[in-house]
């Protein structure tokens, strides 16, 4: 078996330093740097033409090295505050460890150390160099770069994990080979401030003269002592610690609070029939997407063949669902290939032997649905059950974090043989999903930093970093289905929108107008039409404005609508299983309890057809055409609560009304969802934001690019402050 190790970085040459710095403002964003220290010809200075791949759109084989240096310093850079440039002193090393079946693809780590510098948060601790500056607001030794990072040139040419060589491309579609910027990510991550300074191997705290902690040790324990290693008194005590297999814990505050929204356990869970409902443990894929807290759901059909190692006879069966396969005979990859070009929306593995299944190994950087593997009973448990209308979710189940102890504290790297250069300063293997910071190389990271996908950024607060997770591209597009549509992101909607933005590439503005439509794309989504803009409308022609004020609903009374038209009497995600229908099922639903509320009943009961339907486009602030009058008039047929619904569905959803409210819903929708309150709540006291931005997005015909209403938004510094400094 091939194993390629992520950092087995040597003990680097720290300088001490102990130097005072002024205080600065560091809210901004950092710039990373990359300083190009190879020779000509070599590293990132090989000349060898190479094909554009994967966004990276270098045509030199040294230009799409520094390209994916730069592209993994960007994504670092867009989530940490630092007012002093982070400057990475960067070689390619044709001296790194190499065999056919290993290889160690890089290694990092801070070049400078600084302690009581002003506004050192400890003292007597050792701070790596850019979290020093970043602290201090000043270069504290503007002489040196301040991460030190070589990687191997060698991979994937005979002798040197053969085969697999670095992919170059940005995309993160790597398929068998190894993804450059996640191990970049990763070296940047020890860099930054994932390692110790203390020897492992001996205990000794780091110094020349005057020893003491680093700033990883005092948040590093070993539960079994009950003692951080800053709190331990003898080097001996910290030898031991390092290889206390199972005991050597994570204990900061940032990383133990969010370990139970990022780790979890794979999981089917059953939905019907019921007499075998439950969650079934699984084992997760080395390729494709991870499986999400918000899941895939749909129902479960065999395939066939049923070792699923040929083009699948059944495709109409298996198109929309989740394909039910049988391990053996082929690879993971192609099984869930074959399912994918068959319309699969998933796929449920079956063990072919006895106990709990192990991951499941391989790359196809073409596949992009979820993959689980079950145990050989519980598969039969699956298939016993599939003609009573078997209905499964693929999911991670936050409720069980795999890799912590029994205060769900996540376990650090202490093998009881220490391997130096790797040991203590990374997460336990043990963790799932699979977290950057752990010692070797994984297929299924997905270039995020922040939860609820990763814990390195939590772990970088702790330690004293200023993270903002919304500059994470994951944790964005995340919290914009959280924000606008009430759930948890469907795994293919989260990947088709992450990898939009990621298709920039090195790009920045690129990335910044991409965002923007992301964003927009929330509101202007089916998903978010067919319920909160509807939900708007509907009070919009219900009421009117509300008294005194140019809107037509306040935030609470929306966001709790929303919720229910969204997820009752079904959860809707487009594009997964029959949404069209469970969309107009929620929609009848929803506008049948609207018009029974007793307000409603107050300002339209007993009118008649005719009426009732002025009243209602009269509310919107419309003259509808004879078409969409008479449409309404006809909707409520027979009156009563199914007929005012259906009427009040019909002006709501009709053409005249849809246009004269898009606008001023448009922007509404940028204080509830960006801002989480209504226009006129603090720090506002009333609705001149609001009425700005209507009147621009009016003059603009409503073009929000135009406008630059959306991006305002996200940029806002109200709406940052919502996740960080």
């Amino acid at each position: 078996m091939k194993k390629a190790f992520l950092s087995k970085f040597a003990a680097l040459a720290f300088a001490l330093a102990v130097v005072a710095g002024a205080a600065a403002d560091a809210r901004a964003a950092a710039t990373i740097v990359i300083l190009n220290e190879d020779a000509a010809g070599v590293g990132f200075n090989d000349p060898t033409p190479v094909a554009p791949v994967g966004n990276n759109t270098g045509t030199t084989r040294g230009q799409q090295r520094l390209n994916a240096f730069q592209f993994a310093a960007n994504l670092w850079g867009a989530t940490l505050n630092s007012a002093v440039t982070i400057t990475i002193r960067a070689t390619w090393d044709d001296q790194m460890p190499c065999s056919t079946n290993s290889a160690t693809l890089g290694s990092a780590g801070a070049i400078n150390v600084h302690r009581n510098f002003a506004n050192a948060p400890l003292q007597n601790t050792w701070y790596s160099a850019a979290l020093a500056n970043s602290l201090a607001g000043v270069d504290l030794n503007p002489a040196e770069p301040e991460i030190r990072a070589r990687f191997n040139p060698d991979l994937g040419t005979p002798g040197c994990l053969d085969n697999s060589p670095f992919y170059l491309g940005l995309d993160n579609n790597h398929g068998a080979a190894v993804d450059l910027v996640s191990v970049l990510m990763h070296e940047f991550g020890h860099g930054l401030g994932f390692q110790t300074f203390t020897n492992t191997s001996t205990g000794a705290l780091f110094g020349a003269t005057t020893k003491a902690p680093s700033v990883f040790d005092h948040y590093l324990a070993d539960n079994a002592s009950g003692k951080t290693w800053a709190q331990m008194t003898t080097d001996a005590e910290r030898q031991a610690s390092a290889v206390n297999t199972g005991h050597l814990i994570w204990t900061g505050a940032n990383v133990v609070n969010e370990a139970r929204g990022v780790l979890g356990t794979p999981r089917v869970r059953v939905n019907a029939p019921g007499s075998i409902a439950g969650a079934y443990g699984a084992a997760t894929a080395d390729f494709g997407p991870r499986v999400s807290a918000g899941g895939t759901t749909a129902n479960v059909v065999m395939a066939s063949p049923a070792d699923g190692c040929a083009a699948l006879s059944n495709a109409g069966a298996v198109a929309g669902r989740l394909a039910l396969v049988d391990r053996g005979g082929c690879n993971f990859t192609v099984k869930v290939r074959n399912a994918q070009d068959a319309g699969a929306v998933g796929v449920i593995v079956v063990n072919n032997t006895t106990g709990a299944p192990g991951q499941m190994g391989g790359g196809d950087s073409t596949i992009n649905i979820p993959s689980l593997m079950v145990s050989l009973t519980d598969g039969s448990t699956l298939k016993s059950q599939l003609t009573a209308g078997l209905n499964a979710t693929l999911l991670l189940d936050n409720s069980a974090p795999a890799g912590v102890d029994a205060q769900g504290r996540p376990l650090m790297y202490a093998p009881n043989q220490l391997e130096a250069g790797s040991s203590v300063s990374h997460w336990d293997m043990s963790l799932s999903p699979n977290q950057l910071m752990e010692p070797n190389i994984s297929g299924d990271l997905i270039h995020s930093v922040a939860v609820t996908y990763d814990l390195t950024g939590s772990q970088l607060r702790d330690i004293g970093w200023g993270f903002n997770p919304i500059g994470d591209v994951n944790f964005f597009v995340r919290q914009h289905y959280l924000d606008f549509l009430s759930r948890e992101p469907d795994t293919a909607g989260l990947n088709f929108w992450r990898e939009d933005v990621f298709n920039c590439g090195t790009s920045a503005p690129c990335v910044e107008v991409k965002l923007v439509n992301v964003s927009a794309a929330f509101f202007l989504s089916i998903e978010f039409q067919g319920t909160g803009n509807l939900v708007y409308k509907m009070h919009k022609a219900g009421f009117g404005d509300l008294p005194g004020k140019p809107v037509a609903v306040r935030r609470a009374d929306f966001m709790a609508d929303t919720r229910q038209i969204g997820s009752t009497p079904s959860q809707v995600i487009v594009g997964q299983g029959p949404w069209q229908l469970q969309l107009e099922q929620n929609k009848q639903a929803f506008a049948l309890a609207f018009v029974q509320r007793p307000a409603f009943q107050a300002a339209h009961g007993g009118q008649s057809a005719g009426a009732y339907v002025d009243s209602l486009f009269a509310n919107a602030g419309v003259s509808p055409s004879a078409g969409e009058r008479a449409a309404a008039v006809n909707a409520f047929g027979g009156g009563g609560a199914a007929g005012q619904a259906a009427a009040l569905r019909s002006v709501a959803e009709s053409n005249s009304v849809s246009a004269r409210t898009f606008n001023e819903s448009f922007v509404l929708m940028q204080y509830f969802g960006y801002l989480q309150r209504d226009p006129d709540a603090a720090p506002d006291a009333d609705f001149r934001g609001y009425s700005f931005w209507l009147s621009k997005l009016n003059e603009f015909g409503g073009n929000y690019i135009d406008a630059e209403m959306v991006r305002a938004f996200i940029t806002s510094d109200e709406y940052k402050r919502r996740f960080g400094p």
